[in-house]
């Protein structure tokens, strides 16, 4: 058996044993990125927030569509980009040791001793963290982001993220994230196109009628949305949003023989099929 059919064998297995998240994730099994460790946390921050644009000193508030495992972003926020962010995820992820985040901070400190972050409050626990950092923690996925006051954020980021909503909720998640920009409000996105099997294109040998399954695409850690670039960009067109690529990989030849797609993919171009990842800048109009 190939090996990235075994992964979706074993990972739709373990996703059904009666495991905690947290456990599974300290062996590095269904671990959602890595934004409780400060190096990887700023390298996302400066990826993104450049593309923001706003005057020095001014303040500002954003969303993380999509933390994961850490709460770091929301922390380096304010002291080093002079913001705030809340963050929305599809579940509640995060690791709530606070120590951890104090020896990642005082890491960064170290090396940058320009920063200085006495205002953020370790001793009530994740939640007074969050709030001393001027950021609250949402995990129902859309349906929070739905209860978040209109027009009450000028930036909205995520890395890694797109590719994982699901297919059914992705026009919605676009639309809510429009309703919640400000006017002339930035949204940066790297997306991941990739499957997440072993970095090809075999997670669109299924139908959608598999694919989108609870058993396929629920809690699964494979699932993706298959929604290439072209149609990505139409919807977030048709919403409102002027959209710009501003970076794009791609592979070096395809890594699937076209006759292997299910039906449903074999009208797409080769430039999408071609496109591995992208980072999209998409401004409110």
């Amino acid at each position: 058996m190939n090996l990235w059919k075994l992964k979706i064998v074993a990972k739709i297995i373990l996703s059904r044993l009666p495991v905690d998240y947290r456990n599974w994730s300290k062996v590095n099994i269904f671990k959602h990125g890595d934004m409780d460790n400060y190096e990887y946390a700023v390298n996302v921050l400066k990826k993104h927030v450049i593309h923001l644009g706003v005057e020095k000193g001014r303040a500002w508030k954003g969303i993380e569509i999509g933390p994961g495992d850490g709460v770091m972003s929301a922390l380096l926020t304010p002291i080093v980009y002079g913001g705030s962010v809340d963050l929305v995820d599809a579940g509640n992820f995060i690791n709530k040791d606070i120590d951890v985040y104090k020896e990642h901070l005082d890491k960064y400190v170290d090396l940058n001793p320009e920063y200085n972050f006495s205002g953020l409050d370790f001793s009530q626990g994740i939640d007074g963290l969050l709030k001393s950092a001027n950021s609250k923690y949402y995990s129902q996925g859309l349906a929070s982001l739905k209860l978040m006051n209109s027009e009450s954020y000028n930036f909205i980021f995520s890395h890694a993220v797109f590719e994982h909503i699901r297919k059914h909720e992705f026009v919605d998640t676009i639309r809510e994230c429009y309703r919640l920009l400000t006017p002339q409000g930035v949204m940066s996105h790297v997306v991941d196109f990739k499957d997440h099997l072993g970095g090809g294109l075999n997670n669109m040998r299924f139908s959608s009628s598999l694919w989108e399954s609870e058993w396929f695409a629920s809690h699964s850690g494979f699932y993706t949305n298959r929604i290439k670039l072209t149609e990505m960009i139409d919807i977030c067109e048709n919403i409102g949003f002027l959209v710009e690529i501003y970076s794009v990989n791609k592979f070096e030849k395809l890594p699937i023989r076209v006759k292997q797609l299910s039906k449903e993919f074999s009208d797409l171009s080769n430039d999408d099929l071609l496109t591995s990842g992208v980072h999209l800048i998409m401004r409110k109009l």
